[in-house]
C-alpha cells in the first residue's frame, strides 16, 4: 500500500543536511497524540478514492414524482371535453399542478443533493457562484453552525436532542411520505388515459372524484416537498444570523483588563455599559 508520504511526490537527496530529525521533545509530543486518522481513510488517500461518501437516498423518488407530473400533465392536457359536471376546471387544475409538481420535485431534489452531501458547497458555487450558494444549506454549512448552537441553545434553553443538527435538513426524512405520494401518482395517467375517447373528440368520462382525488394528491405532493424545503432553508438562514448575533455578543465576554478599560471607558456605548456592568 502506498503511504502518505509517498504520495506526496517527495524527492531531495538533501545534500547539506537540511532536514533534520526533530528533537524527542517534538517526537514526545507527537506520540502523546490522540489518532487523528484511521485506516480506511489513510488507505482512499493514499489511492486517490476519497469522495462519494454520501448519498441521497430520496433522489430517486423525486426523480419518479417529477416523471409522473410529466405522465400526467401531458394526457391531461390533451382532453378537450369533460363529459361530468365541474371536471373540466378541476382537470385544468390538474395540468396546472402538475406542471408546478415537477419544478417542486426537481427542485426538493436538488435540495436533498445539498443536504446530504451529494452536492458540496464547493460544487455549487461552480454551478451557481457563491452569492446564490451562500443562501443554500449543505451537509458540511449546517454541521458548521449547529454543532457552535448546539452548545448555546443547550445553555440557554436546555434542548438536548438533535433538532438543532438536523433543523435545516428535515426533508432527509420524509421517505416514508413521499413513498405513499408517488404509488399513488404513478397510478393516475393511466387513470385518465383510460378515461378517454378518441371519437368525434379528446373526450373523457372521468368522475369528478377521481379528478378531485388527483388533484388533491398532486398539491399535497407538491405541499409537502415545498414545505419541508422552505423550512430547511428557513432554518438555515435563522442559524446563520444567530451565529452572527453570536459573535457580536461574544467579543465582550472575558475581556482582559485592557479591553475592559477600553470598553469601559473610550468605546463602550451606554447599551452595552449597562449590560457588562450590571
Amino acid at each position: 500500500m502506498a503511504t502518505l508520504f509517498q504520495k506526496l511526490g517527495y524527492s531531495y537527496s538533501d545534500p547539506h543536511g537540511d532536514v533534520t530529525s526533530l528533537s524527542d521533545d517534538t517526537i514526545q509530543h507527537l506520540d502523546s497524540l490522540p489518532p487523528i486518522i484511521d485506516e480506511w481513510p489513510t488507505e482512499d488517500i493514499a489511492t486517490s478514492n476519497v469522495g462519494s461518501y454520501n448519498q441521497n437516498q430520496l433522489e430517486t423518488i423525486s426523480t419518479s414524482i417529477a416523471t409522473s407530473a410529466n405522465a400526467i400533465l401531458n394526457v391531461a392536457s390533451t382532453i378537450e371535453i369533460c363529459t361530468n359536471a365541474g371536471v373540466s376546471a378541476v382537470m385544468a387544475n390538474i395540468a396546472n399542478s402538475a406542471n408546478n409538481l415537477i419544478t417542486t420535485a426537481n427542485n426538493f431534489k436538488d435540495h436533498t443533493d445539498r443536504v446530504s452531501g451529494v452536492t458540496s458547497y464547493a460544487d455549487y458555487i461552480t454551478e451557481a457562484g457563491s452569492a446564490i450558494a451562500s443562501t443554500k444549506p449543505f451537509k458540511d454549512t449546517i454541521k458548521g453552525y449547529s454543532k457552535l448552537l448546539m452548545y448555546v441553545i443547550y445553555q440557554t434553553d436546555g434542548i438536548s436532542n438533535t433538532s438543532i443538527m438536523y433543523g435545516a435538513q428535515t426533508s432527509l426524512f420524509t421517505g416514508p411520505e413521499m413513498n405513499v405520494y408517488y404509488t399513488a401518482l404513478s397510478t393516475y395517467a393511466n387513470i385518465i388515459n383510460s378515461s378517454i375517447s378518441y371519437t368525434p373528440n379528446v373526450t373523457s368520462n372521468l368522475t369528478s372524484t377521481q379528478a378531485n382525488t388527483i388533484y388533491a394528491m398532486i398539491a399535497n405532493t407538491a405541499s409537502l416537498m415545498d414545505t419541508r424545503r422552505t423550512h430547511d432553508e428557513t432554518f438555515f438562514t435563522n442559524m446563520k444570523t444567530m451565529v452572527s448575533d453570536y459573535q457580536k455578543t461574544r467579543q465582550f465576554s472575558n475581556m482582559g483588563e485592557s479591553e475592559t478599560n477600553l470598553v469601559n471607558n473610550y468605546t463602550g456605548s451606554s447599551k452595552i455599559l449597562t449590560r457588562i456592568n450590571s
